[in-house]
C-alpha cells in the first residue's frame, strides 16, 4: 500500500492522473484554475524532492531504469512548472484560454507533463514517447486560430518538420540499438562516443531548439501562433530539450558548428524585421546558438554557464511576452510600441529593461549569461568562436536598442494615433501586473545577488559528473 502511494505521489504520475481526469471530466470545470493549482502542488512536491536528493546525496531511479532523479534534473522540472504556471497565469482573461478553446489550459499542461517526463528519461524508449507527447500537443496549440491563413499555414509547417525531426530521432535510435543492443543513454554512451545514429539523434533535438540551420519554422511559425502559444514555443519545451540534450553527450562537432549559425543567423535575420513575434523568434535563434556554444565545450563551466543562460533566456521571455500580450497590438509591428513611454511609462520602462537585458547591456541580467559563456570559451580556447559571438551581439543590439529608441524617442505615427482612438484600450489584468512585476524583480535581483543563481547551477551541474 505504501508503495502505491509513493508511486501515485510522484510528481509525473499525479500531473498524468489530472490530465486523464480533466480530459474525461472537465467539461464543466474550470480548466485554468485546476491547472494553475496542480502546478503549483507539483512545484512544491519537486521541491520536497530537492531536499531529500541533498539529504540522500546519491541519484535515485524508477520505472525499471526508463527514468532517474538527480539535482540537474529537479532544477530542470521546477523551471519548467515555474514556467508552465507564468503561461497559464499569463492567459488568464485571454479568449484563447477560455471557451470555446476550453481544451487550452489541458493541453499546456500536457506539455508540461511530457517535458517533465522528458528531462527524467534515462532510455531512449522514454525520450522518444515523451518528445512524441510534447510536439503531437504543440502541433494542436500552434493551429489553435483555425480562421487565420498564418495559423494554418504555422501548424502545417510545425507539423512537417516536426515529423521530419521525429523520424530523424527514431532511425538515429534504430542504428543505435543495431550497433550497441542498448537502449540506455548510459549503456550506448559507454560503448561509443560518436556514430551516425547519435548525429542524427542530435540534428533532431537541435530542429525542436530551432537551431541553425534547422531553424527554418521558427520565425513562420511564432507569427502564425497565438502570442501565447508562441511565449510556450520560446520557453518549456525548450528547456526540457536542452537538459536531455545536456544528458545524452550529444556529437560536440555538430553542435558547435550549429552554434556559430545560430549566433550568425540570430543576430543578422532579425535586422529587417517588421512585426515583433518574428523578430523574438531570430532573437531565439540566437540565444540558443549561446546556449549551444556551451554544450559543445563540454566544460563543468561552461555546463553550469549554459543553465544561467537557459533560465535567464526564460525569465527574460516570459516578461516580454507578457507585455506584448498585454498591449493587445493589432498587426504585432515593432512600430506599435513607439511612444509607449508617454501612454504607459512603468510598462515602457519595463520593456525597454527586458531589451536591455535580452541584448546583453551591462549590468543587467542577460550581460551575465553571455559572460560567462564567452568566459568559458575564452578559457578553453575558442577565441575565434568567441571574436563572432561578441561581434554578433553587437549587431544584435542594433535591433534592440531600436526598439527603446521607438518606445522612447519615436512620435506616434498618425496610423496608430487612429488606431489608439478607435479601439478601446485594455486595463492591465492582476496576473499580468503580478507577472510582469515578478519577472522584472528577478532580472534586477540577479544583477546585485547572482551567487544564489551561481550556486544552484553549480550543485546541479555537479550531479552530472
Amino acid at each position: 500500500m505504501y508503495e502505491i502511494l509513493n508511486i501515485i505521489t510522484t510528481p509525473e504520475v499525479l500531473l498524468s492522473i489530472v490530465v486523464l481526469s480533466l480530459v474525461l471530466y472537465g467539461i464543466n470545470l474550470s480548466a485554468l484554475k485546476i491547472s494553475i493549482g496542480v502546478l503549483l502542488i507539483i512545484g512544491i512536491m519537486i521541491s520536497f524532492n530537492d531536499i531529500e536528493y541533498f539529504q540522500s546525496s546519491w541519484p535515485w531511479d524508477n520505472a525499471n531504469g526508463l527514468l532517474m532523479a538527480n539535482c540537474w534534473i529537479i532544477i530542470s522540472k521546477f523551471i519548467i512548472i515555474i514556467g508552465s504556471i507564468s503561461l497559464l497565469f499569463m492567459g488568464a482573461e485571454e479568449t484563447i484560454m477560455v471557451r470555446p478553446q476550453l481544451s487550452s489550459p489541458i493541453l499546456i499542461l500536457i506539455v508540461a507533463l511530457s517535458s517533465l517526463l522528458l528531462v527524467s528519461s534515462v532510455n531512449w524508449l522514454s525520450i522518444y514517447l515523451a518528445i512524441e507527447l510534447q510536439t503531437l500537443t504543440l502541433f494542436i496549440l500552434t493551429a489553435l486560430r483555425r480562421d487565420s491563413a498564418y495559423g494554418t499555414e504555422a501548424g502545417l509547417k510545425y507539423f512537417v518538420l516536426g515529423a521530419v525531426s521525429s523520424g530523424l530521432f527514431l532511425f538515429g535510435c534504430a542504428l543505435l540499438y543495431g550497433l550497441t543492443g542498448e537502449t540506455s543513454i548510459q549503456g550506448i554512451n559507454s560503448l561509443l562516443t560518436a556514430d551516425v545514429g547519435k548525429i542524427l539523434i542530435t540534428i533532431s533535438l537541435l530542429f525542436k531548439l530551432s537551431a541553425a540551420p534547422f531553424h527554418m519554422w521558427a520565425p513562420d511559425v511564432y507569427e502564425g501562433a497565438p502570442t501565447i502559444i508562441t511565449a510556450l514555443l520560446a520557453t518549456v519545451p525548450k528547456v526540457g530539450v536542452f537538459s536531455i540534450l545536456v544528458q545524452i553527450g550529444p556529437v560536440s562537432n555538430v553542435v558547435l558548428v550549429c552554434a556559430i549559425l545560430s549566433i550568425i543567423c540570430g543576430a543578422i535575420g532579425a535586422l529587417n524585421q517588421t512585426k515583433i513575434k518574428r523578430l523574438l523568434a531570430y532573437s531565439g535563434i540566437g540565444h540558443m546558438g549561446f546556449i549551444l556554444f556551451g554544450i559543445a565545450i563540454a566544460s563543468f563551466e561552461s555546463i553550469q554557464a549554459s543553465l544561467i543562460y537557459m533560465i535567464i533566456y526564460v525569465i527574460v521571455s516570459i516578461c516580454s511576452f507578457t507585455i506584448i500580450l498585454s498591449l493587445s497590438f493589432t498587426k504585432d509591428l515593432i512600430i506599435e510600441v513607439s511612444g509607449l513611454s508617454r501612454d504607459n511609462p512603468v510598462i515602457g520602462l519595463t520593456l525597454a529593461l527586458t531589451f536591455l537585458s535580452t541584448a546583453g547591456i551591462p549590468p543587467l541580467a542577460g550581460f551575465l549569461s553571455k559572460w560567462l559563456i564567452l568566459l568559458s570559451g575564452i578559457s578553453d580556447g575558442y577565441y575565434l568562436i568567441c571574436i563572432i559571438a561578441v561581434i554578433s551581439s553587437v549587431i544584435a543590439g542594433v535591433y534592440y536598442v531600436r526598439l527603446v529608441q521607438l518606445i522612447y524617442f519615436q512620435a506616434n505615427y498618425s496610423i496608430l494615433i487612429w488606431q489608439k482612438v478607435l479601439n478601446k484600450e485594455r486595463k492591465l489584468s492582476l496576473s499580468k501586473s503580478l507577472l510582469i512585476g515578478g519577472t522584472l524583480f528577478l532580472i534586477l535581483f540577479l544583477i546585485f545577488f547572482p551567487n544564489f543563481l551561481l550556486q544552484i547551477t553549480h550543485d546541479a551541474t555537479i550531479s552530472l559528473y
